[in-house]
């Protein structure tokens, strides 16, 4: 069996190395964002493929040009194309690298559980099957990218990403190169190696430029303006940002468009700049329509009306297939003198309709559970049109607040703080499975990360201790909620001329109990102080009695029974 499996690999190589060639040349036209002339010839060589693998690897790429113009339901008709074919000539290669494909596909579109599943049926088959370097590469690098977007784990991301680093340069395959040295380079970047980042950075947009990989150089430029925003060379970043936008305009380079009009909005707002913040911030809102037209309305509204068609074809074969069983039925009663022939036809059509019916059973569970997913898809649709639009008002009211005067700011600040809290939350509801309840380290971790900026501007030291609790939605949201208002009030009232200026906060549970601590070294609320109504109030809607103490500083405190 083992010889097989080595002798079936040896085979399929040689197969892809002559196909190479035909596909490597379209794909070259891909990484030089000559997409009209790739897909013109994709689609010449399909008319007359030389073999079914070529065939499958002409889908497929044409299937990735189309995912990279964000025309998804024409991305997915080619993917599923592939995958009939190659189902049809049973290649556990090709099957292989069609999860692969698949999980990009997901990824792109920010559908990590879906991306997960293709991952994991891709791996099932490299358990059982030999598999060339190539695929392997792809394979290693989308690993890598998950543990990076999804998981959050650094180790995991360099061993992937080492791995495919490993088996593209064995095979020169630049594309893969590129992406895994650029997983390795994000690592340097999260754990504050900077100057390492921008070296690697810098390195790898030079590569792409003697390569021709013009997404690759506009997907590392994003990187790189981060690292040099992160290192404080702020000039030098609006510049590359700059370039970077004439760079992505130029290519026709939607969405890479829309991220560099973001950091050259933010970092002239940054240098309060605001005029020429707002120039940008105008084209933004421009980009992003045109974006989301093609990214989601034109694919949902097609993909709507496919189904549409199908459920109407559907209900026409179901009367059509009755139609013709009573004409069965009726032709059997008329032949009455054949007895014994006609219970024969009938034992015989009998058998026949159950098979068929078994056979058709089996098929639409497959298109429920298809459908199933089609609705998750659009759900997921649907939250992520929700998130646009509370990052939409969160922009809004920064533009707004970047025109009045600190002071009047104030209060509007603190709603533009609690509107991003329950942003937060609704980001990690959808991104979960359980969609009731909410992990509370990564939540109120997120909160402390939106209150960074305001803490260094006001030289305040913060100590956050957040065990890992799941909570009920509700319990979650008056928590961020309470959380903010509490950094609010300290930030505003607690500091008036001191020079150590710390905020202490604490979640910790037991058995029976989370445990809720907040402090700062302020100077406390006067004894005769009326208490926060506002804070009365969510404590109340937790069913919750606090406690308030001014010996060292504000301190507030509470626990509540952990279901």
């Amino acid at each position: 069996m083992k010889y097989f499996c080595f002798f079936t690999l040896l085979l399929f190589q040689f197969s892809f190395a002559q196909n190479d060639s035909i596909v490597k040349l379209g794909k070259q036209l891909t990484y030089e964002n000559k997409h009209s002339e790739a897909i013109a010839y994709f689609n010449k060589h399909l008319a007359q493929p030389k073999n079914s693998v070529q065939e499958i690897e002409l889908l497929l790429a044409l299937a990735d040009v189309y995912k990279l113009e964000l025309k998804f339901n024409k991305a997915n008709d080619h993917y599923l194309r592939a995958y009939k074919r190659i189902l049809e000539i049973k290649n556990e290669q090709l099957e292989f690298l069609y999860y692969v494909k698949r999980a990009e596909f997901y990824r792109k579109r920010t559908l990590y559980q879906e991306m997960v599943k293709q991952l994991d049926k891709a791996g099932n088959i490299l358990k059982k099957h030999p598999i060339n370097d190539a695929y392997l590469a792809k394979y290693y690098s989308r690993k890598a990218a998950l543990f990076t977007e999804y998981y959050n784990i650094a180790d995991s991301t360099l061993v992937f990403a080492k791995k495919s680093l490993l088996y593209a340069t064995k095979i020169n395959d630049k594309d893969n190169i590129f992406y895994s040295r650029l997983e390795i380079a994000c690592v340097y970047e999260r754990e504050m190696d900077l100057k390492r980042a921008i070296d690697e950075f810098e390195s790898l947009i030079a590569y792409a430029k003697e390569n021709r990989l013009v997404q690759n150089q506009a997907d590392v430029t994003i990187n790189y303006i981060n690292v040099l925003i992160k290192d404080n060379q702020i000039d030098k970043a609006l510049s590359e940002a700059l370039a970077a936008m004439a760079f992505a305009k130029k290519y026709n380079l939607l969405y890479n468009e829309n991220i560099f009009t973001i950091k050259v909005y933010e970092l002239y707002k940054g240098l309060k700049k605001f005029e020429k913040a707002n120039e940008y911030l105008e084209y933004r809102h421009e980009l992003s329509e045109r974006y989301y037209e093609l990214e989601h309305n034109q694919f949902l509204f097609e993909l709507e009306e496919k189904y549409k068609v199908d459920e109407k074809e559907n209900q026409i074969t179901i009367k059509n297939l009755e139609l013709v069983n009573k004409s069965k039925e009726l032709s059997t009663n008329k032949v009455r003198f054949y007895i014994f022939l006609g219970l024969f036809l009938a034992a015989l059509v009998i058998a026949l309709l159950i098979a068929y019916f078994l056979n058709k059973t089996r098929d639409t569970n497959k298109e429920l559970q298809f459908l199933s997913q089609q609705n998750e898809f659009l759900l997921s649709e649907a939250n992520h049109r929700i998130n646009n639009n509370l990052q939409l008002i969160i922009i809004l009211i920064e533009v707004q607040l970047s025109k009045i005067s600190e002071s009047e700011g104030q209060e509007i600040q603190k709603i533009l703080k609690k509107i991003n809290s329950i942003a937060t939350l609704h980001r990690h509801l959808y991104q979960s499975n359980d969609k009731r309840h909410v992990n509370s380290y990564k939540y109120l971790k997120d909160i402390q990360v939106s209150f960074s900026d305001l803490f260094l501007e006001n030289g305040i030291k913060t100590k956050f201790t957040i065990e890992s609790i799941e909570l009920s939605a509700d319990v979650s949201m008056y928590l961020g909620l309470l959380l903010t208002e509490l950094c609010i009030n300290s930030i505003k009232h607690a500091f008036e001329q001191q020079d150590q200026k710390e905020i202490r906060f604490q979640l910790t549970k037991d058995t029976e109990f989370f445990y809720f601590y907040y402090s700062d070294s302020g100077v406390g609320l006067p004894q005769d102080s009326i208490q926060p109504k506002l804070i009365e109030q969510m404590c109340r809607q937790l069913r919750i009695k606090y406690t308030i103490t001014n010996e060292d500083g504000f301190c507030f405190s509470f626990k509540k029974e952990h279901i």
